[in-house]
């Protein structure tokens, strides 16, 4: 566990020593998520998630993720996806990503009370317009621990770290993209939902001035 914390605090550390001046936001996202169950090994998840960008008054992206996954083991499963990204520019217009994306997904008890995620995931992203393809790597971390002090409610702490694997013309740059790291609740309603409330702290990395959003983060989960 203690070699654990520390790999966070050091990739924290280094999503922001890249810049030394940003730009900071206060933003808004909302996440829903529902599973559905074929059977014991594959379900299918439907993901929708609208964000609000200067202090949530303006609407600024919208995504929408199907994919599916298959349980190869008790802890480890594996999965794909398509993902669409309309992102309202604030100088006016749209643009229009596509992605398709790989994910590994280990989960287990790493002691009684806390549970562990790690999510493993390639990008392969297209912009309208363009030609040439962007392929990202993501890392997540997740853990999350019972608070004993309401029922269902956990402590939820998730860092994910991104990194791009060539340049592109739409302004990829190659090496670090952005950092985002959440702490805050979980609650388990039922068997069928639960939902995520805290804040999410994103850093992006720019050629010229970073960007530093702080962000209300609410994920809704259900399940089926």
């Amino acid at each position: 566990m203690k070699k654990l914390y520390v790999c966070l605090l050091l990739l924290k550390a280094q999503s922001f020593a890249y810049a030394e001046d940003t730009i900071e936001d206060g933003r808004f996202w909302l996440t829903l998520s529902h599973d559905y169950h074929i059977n014991d090994q594959w379900r299918i998840n439907l993901h929708v998630q609208p964000r609000w960008r200067h202090e949530g008054r303006e609407f600024d992206q919208i995504i929408y993720r199907p994919s599916i996954y298959y349980k190869l083991a008790p802890s480890l499963s594996v999965g794909g996806g398509y993902g669409y990204i309309l992102t309202h520019l604030t100088s006016g217009g749209n643009t229009h990503e596509q992605r398709l994306w790989q994910d590994v997904i280990y989960q287990t008890n790493l002691t009684e009370d806390i549970k562990f995620l790690s999510r493993s995931r390639l990008e392969q992203r297209h912009l309208e317009g363009r030609s040439d393809v962007a392929h990202r790597f993501r890392q997540t971390v997740r853990l999350a621990v019972p608070t004993r002090l309401i029922s269902g409610l956990s402590a939820v702490f998730y860092d994910e770290y991104f990194i791009n694997m060539n340049d592109a013309s739409w302004g990829v740059h190659r090496g670090f993209d952005q950092n985002r790291a959440f702490v805050g609740v979980n609650y388990l309603f039922n068997q069928h939902a639960n939902m995520d409330v805290g804040y999410l702290n994103q850093y992006v990395n720019r050629p010229n001035v970073d960007v530093e959003n702080h962000v209300l983060a609410i994920t809704i989960n259900t399940q089926f």
